[in-house]
C-alpha cells in the first residue's frame, strides 16, 4: 500500500493512495481500469487533482506544489523548496 505525505497550508497530512483515489473519482482522474491504484502508474496531475477533491479546494492550490514519487511507492507532496538566497 502506497502512502501520501502532503505538507499542506502549514500541515502535514498522511493518506493512504487507496483512500485518496476512489471509485468514485477514477474516470475523473484518467484512470480507467479496475486495478488498485499504484504510485507508478499515476502522473503528478493526477495527485494533485485527487488531492483537490479530497481537501475540497480548487486545483490552482496545488499548483506551487511538488509531487516526488520514492522507489517504495511513496509519494511526498511539498512546497517547492527554494535554495540560496533571495
Amino acid at each position: 500500500m502506497s502512502n501520501i505525505h502532503i505538507i499542506y497550508n502549514g500541515t502535514s497530512h498522511d493518506l493512504s493512495l487507496e483512500d485518496l483515489i476512489t471509485e468514485q473519482n477514477r474516470s475523473e482522474l484518467g484512470i480507467y481500469n479496475n486495478e488498485e491504484p499504484r504510485s507508478e502508474n499515476l502522473t503528478a496531475d493526477q495527485i494533485k487533482r485527487a488531492l483537490a477533491n479530497h481537501f475540497d479546494v480548487s486545483l490552482d492550490e496545488f499548483n506551487e506544489l511538488t509531487v516526488d514519487f520514492h522507489k517504495n511507492g511513496n509519494i511526498t507532496v511539498r512546497p517547492n523548496a527554494s535554495f540560496g538566497k533571495s
